[in-house]
């Protein structure tokens, strides 16, 4: 997992600065076009790159080893980095809707529309490309903020392609279009941004909302004789799962068959659940 988390952070990394580089390429094309929807994606792009560096610092932050103030480590920092991610992504959207509003209440012409499509175009591959790569890695490692940050990607790729859609709207003489572009991508950012919002509430306020992992566990435990499931508390600590199991079990085994069939079923869980970085495995007898 250590190893997966330093290749996360490279391609995040990586991710920032190819960012910034859509974003400035973007606004410069975006002036000299006259395109408000360009401007808006390039502002984007920017402000996405801001949240891939803070996604990038709170990997590192997070992968410090415990403390004596943090007697648990530093996992929670990434969630509290996915939180901040989309605050600013509101408020970014809110930039972006008041700039469009005022140019569909005054549209103007295009100026070179085919180089604001191009750029558009390029823009758009690149970050969708992003976006797969991301996705792919936040589900591999269960991470929080990754999967804010390929949302973030996901939402900037679609946001090129329906400016762009706009530009082209505007280039066959709907001058409004490049402002329709601009507006429908700032309620797409909130969206976004709310559902991030409320899945790391729910990790910081110890909430746990995954009843296909409860059943999966459930079915794991049910393969071992002699055990029953009593009780299970999970819980997310930034991109890993701990966890606490109690089990009823036959009074008539021993303490070191108890003992040996807790250490079994808890390597059982570990190796076939990917994610989970620590799970106390309790045993109380069966009550007849």
């Amino acid at each position: 997992m250590e190893e997966g988390l330093k290749k996360v952070e490279k391609v995040v990394l990586v991710s920032a600065l190819v960012l910034v580089l859509i974003g400035i390429v973007e606004i410069f094309v975006g002036y000299h076009t006259n395109s408000v929807g360009l401007i808006a994606d390039g502002t984007d792009s920017i402000s996405d790159s801001v949240v891939s560096f803070m996604v990038w610092f709170g990997f590192r932050i997070s992968r410090r080893k415990a403390d004596k103030k943090f007697n648990f480590g530093y996992y929670r920092v990434e969630t509290l980095v996915s939180m901040i991610v989309a605050m600013l992504m509101i408020a970014m959207s809110i930039y972006i809707f008041y700039n469009a509003y005022l140019r569909l209440r005054s549209p103007v012409e295009l100026h070179y529309p085919i180089a604001a499509i191009i750029t558009l175009t390029f823009g758009g591959l690149i970050s969708l490309y992003l976006a797969i790569i991301k996705n792919r890695l936040s589900e591999k490692y269960n991470l929080l903020s990754l999967k804010a940050d390929a949302k973030v990607s996901t939402k900037d790729w679609t946001s090129s392609f329906v400016i762009l859609a706009g530009v082209l709207l505007s280039y066959f003489g709907f001058k409004w279009g490049d402002a329709i572009g601009a507006l429908i991508v700032s309620f797409y950012i909130v969206f976004v941004a709310i559902t991030t919002i409320r899945q790391a509430s729910l990790v910081l306020v110890d909430g746990f909302n995954n009843p296909e992992l409860v059943r999966y566990i459930s079915l794991i435990i049910g393969k071992h004789p002699a055990v029953k499931l009593k009780e299970m508390k999970l819980r997310m600590t930034g991109p890993y799962i701990t966890g606490e199991v109690t089990l009823n079990v036959n009074s008539e085994l021993t303490i070191g068959k108890v003992h040996a069939m807790k250490n079994k079923i808890k390597e059982d869980i570990m190796k076939r659940v990917s994610g989970i970085k620590d799970l106390t495995i309790l045993a109380e007898p069966e009550l007849l």
